[in-house]
């Protein structure tokens, strides 16, 4: 239990924890949030406003963060949008080895392959939504609810600091 605690901490907590900061910091610099609104908050509808994450301003948000809404806000949708990009990012490397030469990108270039980049799209999102399926397959987890509470510790840590520095950027 403790070796699945330690794997839990450096391959869940951390990332989600940068990706977290990062991201909730991001929205409280370009002003899709106000410091003064937690992240907790922002997804409610009763505090939505022009300034505020939210699906009616999805199309101004930078892309991650429409992603983000896109897969329900919160931790949910962080874990997802994480996901997602870790699974785009895996296909990429992984055609990118596979590349035998110039016809290989040539071949990206046909109507079959913008509709096979479609529909693994697509497929993408709907792994990338079903996260708590797929990570068990990446990883060897004894305690699936372990790796759970550690990485929703780590989104809390990074947007509670996020807030924290943004508020104190604000004060000075």
């Amino acid at each position: 239990m403790i070796e699945d605690i330690i794997k839990a901490i450096f391959y869940a907590g951390i990332p989600i924890a940068c990706f977290s900061f990062l991201m909730a910091y991001y929205a409280y610099y370009k002003g899709y949030l106000s410091p003064q609104v937690t992240i907790r908050n922002a997804f409610k509808d009763k505090h939505n406003d022009d300034r505020l994450l939210s699906k009616k301003n999805k199309k101004k948000l930078f892309v991650f963060h429409s992603k983000w809404i896109g897969f329900g806000g919160g931790f949910y949708g962080l874990v997802a949008l994480v996901t997602f990009i870790y699974i785009e990012l895996k296909q990429i490397v992984e055609f990118l080895m596979g590349a035998t030469g110039l016809q290989y990108f040539l071949d990206l270039f046909t109507i079959s392959a913008f509709i096979g980049m479609f529909i693994d799209s697509i497929m993408n999102m709907i792994k990338a939504a079903l996260w708590f399926t797929y990570w068990p397959d990446i990883f060897d987890m004894s305690n699936f609810f372990i790796w759970v509470i550690i990485a929703y510790l780590g989104y809390r840590l990074g947007v509670n600091l996020a807030q924290k520095y943004a508020l104190k950027k604000c004060s000075s």
